[in-house]
């Protein structure tokens, strides 16, 4: 099974499991980038390089080519679809347009049109409505989902 990871378990890792103190953690998600056996969106690579930090610098040092999937045709359909989706809930229209523009919405897009597992430390809330949460998401589009606890025991991780 693969993965794709959101934005946020990189820089929530960053902040809370930092390279100098986890080393071992880090390297083993090196590993699993290198592997193949998880991935990112391209416009996560945005995200994190708007941070211009430490974090930018160790992806740009880790990554290895075809881990930031690329917006291809059938993301768009899938992206279509989950905003369609998001537009027709009873979300504020900030938040649809806020879940359109950043990574959220291409991450539950690229997971549907490569059936990936998508990770993120966001929790669902059907009850949402000035927020487009990802699990909620994940589940209008028959898409898995878990957090990085689950997807490392998943695949065999034990630091």
């Amino acid at each position: 099974m693969a993965y794709i990871f959101d934005t946020n378990i990189f820089i929530r890792s960053k902040h809370e499991l930092p390279v100098d103190v986890w080393p071992t953690f880090w390297r083993e998600i090196a590993r699993l980038i290198q592997s193949g056996q998880i991935f990112s969106s391209i416009k996560v690579k945005e995200e994190i390089e708007r941070g211009g930090d430490e974090l930018t610098d160790w992806m740009r040092n880790n990554v290895v080519a075809g881990f930031y999937i690329p917006i291809e045709p059938n993301v768009l359909t899938k992206y279509a679809d989950v905003t369609n989706w998001a537009n027709t809930r009873s979300y504020t229209l900030n938040a649809v347009n806020e879940f359109a523009s950043v990574a959220d919405s291409f991450l539950v897009a690229t997971a549907a049109a490569k059936g990936l597992t998508l990770v993120t430390f966001e929790t669902p809330d059907s009850n949402s409505k000035k927020r487009v949460k990802i699990p909620d998401a994940c589940v209008a589009m028959g898409v898995n989902y878990c957090d990085l606890n689950t997807a490392l025991r998943n695949l065999g991780i034990s630091i």
